[in-house]
């Protein structure tokens, strides 16, 4: 069995979205493919499971082992760690200019990296803030601003880039689509089950 280790969120239309991954998943492995939280006790016994994490943070290196262990599963490397095929995704879907906007600094290092090769990085929660990239790129005379944010899901996060763009006065600017939302994404995640056989 194949499992998608997925945060969790109180926004209830998360679960959903992760089930919906899930599916398309199972489609292009032609198996079955499930979905699990943090939040729950247990993960079902002898599974393969992806952790579906983009930083590395605690929850990759804490707590999704010490769920997979408590549940005799085997952990895969999570889903993070391709940051290459993460980033030319990400890039593959780029508009001209993009601010890439990472959830944190901190356990984004190797995203960080790649992507502010091909353009202004900020970040949700420390610096370089959203509101100071954005009001630098305005300053410099750019036009037609997209924020590409790399989330995985839409949700609370979302919402809270959605009122800072709002709030930031600066004409012109976009929102584009999360990773989840990316042509090439659930194929991505199929990916990393394959290639851990």
């Amino acid at each position: 069995m194949r499992v998608l280790l997925a945060h969790g969120s109180s926004d209830s239309v998360h679960a959903e979205q992760v089930d919906t991954l899930a599916g398309k998943v199972s489609t292009l492995l032609g198996e079955a493919v499930t979905t699990a939280f943090l939040s729950d006790a247990r993960l079902p016994a002898g599974a393969d499971v992806l952790p579906l994490f983009l930083g590395a943070g605690v929850h990759v290196t804490r707590d999704a082992p010490a769920l997979a262990t408590v549940s005799n599963c085997r952990l895969l490397p999570a889903f993070g760690r391709q940051t290459d095929a993460i980033s030319s995704l990400i890039l593959k879907n780029a508009a001209k200019n993009s601010i890439f906007l990472l959830y944190q600094p901190a356990g984004f290092e190797a995203l960080q990296n790649r992507l502010q090769e091909h353009g202004p990085v900020a970040c949700l929660h420390g610096e370089s803030s959203l509101t100071t990239v954005l009001q630098q790129q305005h300053q410099a005379g750019a036009s037609g601003i997209t924020v590409q944010p790399v989330l995985l899901f839409p949700g609370h996060s979302l919402a809270r880039v959605r009122s800072m763009i709002s709030e930031s006065a600066i004409p012109d600017v976009t929102l584009a689509a999360v990773l989840s939302e990316l042509d090439g994404f659930a194929e991505l995640v199929a990916e990393c089950f394959r290639s851990d056989k």
